[in-house]
Order: C-alpha cells, then structure tokens, then sequence
C-alpha cells in the first residue's frame, strides 16, 4: 500500500486570473506535466544576539520572505503548449477557421497571470499558487524523443486547503511533438546535420521584496524581454562560422512539425552568431557548436515571435 501522496495520482489545474492574485472561480483546465515545483518557502535564519539570557543557548529564529517560485517540466503539445506561451508572452494574435494560427510575441509591456492548484486527491490536500507569472522558458531538441519544455515560474502568494477550487476540471485530449519531426533554418534554409540546439527566452523578471507584516512579495517586477541558444552540428562547411566571424545577422527558426496545420515555430528574426570552436576529441567526425543571442528586429518588431498552429479556436 502506498504510503503518503504519490505523484502518479498528483493533477494540475490552472486558469488564468482577471484580478492578479485572486483565484478565479469556473472550472479550470488540467494540465500535462511532467514535474511541477512551484510552491511557497520561507526561509529561517538564527538569532546571534549575545548576552541576552542566562545560558549560552540561542533565541527564536528570525522568519524571512515568503517566496512561491519554481519549475514546471511540460511536454510540447498541440493544445495545452498554447496556455503556456500565453503567460510566458502575452495573449496572441489568432487567424483561421477550423485550422487556427497563433502568432506570440515577446516584450509585450502586461503578461496575464495564472493560478495553479496541485491536486493531491490522495491525501485531501490541495495547493494553490495565486499570481503565477512564466519568467523563462528552455526547449531543447534532439535528433529523437518527445519534445519538451522546462518554464521557471514566479507567484505572489499559496493557500491551501482540504478541497478544490478548480470547479470541474475540464480535460483535453493532445497530441505531442516529436524532435523527429523538428528543424533549425538560417535565412528559411534548413541547416543540415543538426545533432542538437536548444534556446531560453526569458522575461528577466524579479520579486519585489517590501515592508510589510505578511512577509508576502509585494510584486513581481518586469526586466528585459531576451532570448539566447545553442546549435550544435556536424562540422561540413564554413557558412557559419562565417556569419559568426562577419558578425551578420541571421533569422533563425525552431520548428516542431506535424503537419502543415499543426506546428509550433520559434522564431528568432535577427540573431547573433559566436563560435564555440571545432575541437578535434577522436576519430570519429568533428561537430561545431554556435551560440546565439536575439536582439530586436524592425521588421517582425519583437525579438521573439512564435507561430503556433493547431485546432483551438482561442488563448483569448
């Protein structure tokens, strides 16, 4: 028999909030994931005042912030994926009729926030993180597997309880993406003998840490929209090196595909290229990696813009 909560029992419901911190009421949306972390933790700290009683023996502790923030690892699919690029990125621009397309851009001035319940039916105990904000967002590809994506958030505050309030649930049936399926282009040309890539686009956000008797956060404050990478591929030819030695800006784009209406398109419209070396280790063949780095663009006016298709009709 089990003993304790077990995580194969665990559910996620979450919902995006129209007041900042207030758990919205309705039926929320259970989401996929393979870990979630975020939760509230408050840090202690030991009284060193000297000479204050009879004994050598110290006071009680001294209780810091209280800080919710963590990490969720979520797979890369065609309807839930959509939620989480909304809270990372801001509501998108949608177009179409049965097969939709939703075009997301970074450095938007408001992002939505979110509560997230974890569920733990098992024990009767239930968590939520009100005022959930998506700081960063990493997604690795690879030449096999499921793609996947690890998203740090940041809250404002976590109550608890014996019941839930995510009203019932609503589940959705997904597909998801397999790396098989993806690619990496330059200029719209698929780069060839990609072994690897990987990228993070974060909001650079930041608790605000204030007076007052809660010990809560007073806010989560905005920094700069930006994005960086990695590609790593067989060393064929000179084309990047060369763009990287230039110092030239190249549009560069993470595809996941399963078909021409349903992908999931990271684009990076004017990117910087460094050299990280062809080092030699064998006598098998040599790979070059390259690092890159985002910066605004005029024409597409983000930095960071993600197409994403599939068959639901809404993020609004």
């Amino acid at each position: 028999m089990p003993v304790g909560a077990q995580g194969s029992a665990f559910k996620l419901y979450g919902k995006v909030e129209a007041t900042e911190g207030t758990a919205p009421t309705g039926n929320w949306d259970q989401f996929p994931c393979f870990s979630f972390g975020v939760t509230a933790s408050q840090e202690m700290s030991q009284d060193n005042v000297l000479s204050s009683g009879t004994t050598r023996d110290a006071g009680d502790p001294l209780y810091g912030l209280i800080r919710v923030e963590g990490s969720g690892r979520v797979p890369v699919d065609t309807v839930h994926f959509g939620r989480w690029l909304k809270l990372l990125l801001g509501a998108p621009v949608t177009t179409g009729a049965t097969n939709y397309t939703h075009t997301y851009k970074a450095g938007a001035s408001t992002l939505p926030t979110f509560s997230f319940e974890k569920a733990f039916a098992d024990i009767t105990r239930f968590e939520v993180a009100k005022g959930v904000r998506a700081n960063t967002l990493k997604v690795s590809m690879a030449p096999d597997g499921a793609a996947a994506a690890d998203i740090g958030l940041m809250g404002l505050s976590e109550a608890t309880g014996a019941s839930t309030g995510a009203g019932t649930p609503v589940v959705t049936a997904y597909t998801r993406f397999h790396n098989v399926n993806g690619s990496i282009t330059k200029n719209a040309v698929a780069l060839a003998a990609v072994t690897g890539g990987e990228f993070t686009i974060t909001n650079d956000m930041e608790m605000v840490a204030a007076i007052r008797s809660d010990f809560a956060m007073e806010g989560i404050d905005f920094g700069q929209s930006s994005a960086s990478g990695t590609i790593t591929l067989r060393f064929k030819d000179h084309a990047l090196r060369t763009d990287a030695t230039n110092r030239t800006a190249v549009a560069l784009a993470y595809a996941l595909t399963i078909d021409s209406n349903t992908s999931v398109t990271f684009n990076f419209p004017r990117a910087f290229l460094a050299s990280q070396g062809n080092p030699v280790e064998g006598p098998r063949g040599i790979s070059q990696a390259f690092r890159f780095i985002a910066a605004y663009d005029g024409t597409a006016t983000t930095s960071v813009s993600v197409v994403y298709k599939n068959q639901t009709a809404s993020y609004a």
